[in-house]
């Protein structure tokens, strides 16, 4: 029987895990707005693909929330991921609200699917991104635990859809 803290142990290491898988660029084309952006001074300048945005930004930043978080249940006993000092936790708040602005970069002109769901699954991102920025400044671990796990069921349910091209498993947050 699994108990307690050894069930969030396995579930923090699948959702690493599965971050981890989740995010990388995938070779499958995406359906996503490739229209080149105004000329106009000031306007908006998306060379980076949606494939190196994910991997060199959101990656990144996710891997800074969720490489901090949970608890790893081993043969040398249980130990926790969270941040032990100040830097740490000021780290993993820095990434998240990184996550929640990155989340507004997936609507701009040049990126943005034309489809309403991509714009759910992108506030569906930054609003857990969000709660994990406040959790981190809390220094609430259960909190920062469950905001990275709503960050992960964004993703997962992203990729779902628009790389492997299935309904999202919870659904887009409406």
């Amino acid at each position: 029987m699994i108990k307690g803290r050894t069930r969030v142990a396995l579930l923090a290491s699948a959702l690493i895990g599965g971050a981890l898988s989740g995010c990388a660029p995938s070779t499958e084309p995406q359906k996503e707005d490739t229209a080149p952006a105004a000329g106009a001074e000031g306007a908006y300048r998306t060379e980076l693909s949606m494939a190196e945005l994910m991997a060199h930004v959101l990656d990144h930043a996710a891997d800074g929330v969720w490489l901090n978080q949970g608890w790893v249940v081993d043969d040398k006993g249980e130990r926790e991921l969270f941040p032990t000092t100040e830097a740490g936790w000021l780290a993993a708040e820095n990434s998240a609200a990184t996550v929640a602005e990155t989340a507004n970069l997936l609507l701009l002109p040049g990126r943005r699917v034309d489809d309403e769901h991509w714009t759910d699954h992108a506030h569906a991102l930054h609003k857990a991104s969000l709660e994990a920025m406040k959790a981190a400044e809390a220094r609430d671990k259960q909190a920062f635990f469950d905001a990275g796990g709503a960050m992960y069921v964004a993703c997962r349910d992203c990729h779902q859809e628009y790389i492997l091209g299935e309904e999202p498993m919870s659904g887009p947050q409406r």
